[in-house]
């Protein structure tokens, strides 16, 4: 019994050693294994501020070019407020001129009238210069 208790020991220590030697192969992995992770964080690391920077410029590029509408914006709502405006004018002056016309065919027709009247009392008057001649 005692062998068996000192054999069972003695595998347990061949298994301690066997782990022992395991370990400093391990620990070169483990090392290694840490460098690469390193290695690996470093490279997402510098994914990630790549893609900060892209989205900056694109951040940038997005506020450059809305500004760029909104002033767009605004010059043709100027644009718009001064066609109005310019529209507003004519169109009264437009009104103005009717007015005008209106006055003025107006007075053409009493001309007219006068003309036909001063003609036949000319006509008139023309006869009876003929009559006492």
């Amino acid at each position: 019994v005692q062998l068996q208790d000192r054999s069972e020991r003695l595998y347990q220590l061949g298994d301690l050693l066997g782990g022992m030697e395991k370990l400093p192969g391990s620990k070169t992995d483990l090392s290694d294994r840490m460098v690469f992770s390193e290695e690996e964080k470093l490279k997402i690391s510098k994914d990630l501020i790549d893609l900060q920077i892209e989205t900056n410029k694109m951040k940038e590029q997005y506020e450059t070019e809305n500004f760029e509408l909104k002033n767009k914006i605004l010059a043709l709502e100027d644009r718009v407020l001064e066609l109005e405006r310019r529209s507003e004018k004519v169109t009264g002056e437009r009104d103005a001129l009717r007015e005008r016309l209106h006055a003025l065919e107006s007075s053409r027709k009493e001309l007219a009238d006068e003309y036909i009247i001063l003609k036949s009392n000319y006509l008139a008057l023309g006869k009876e210069l003929d009559q006492e001649v």
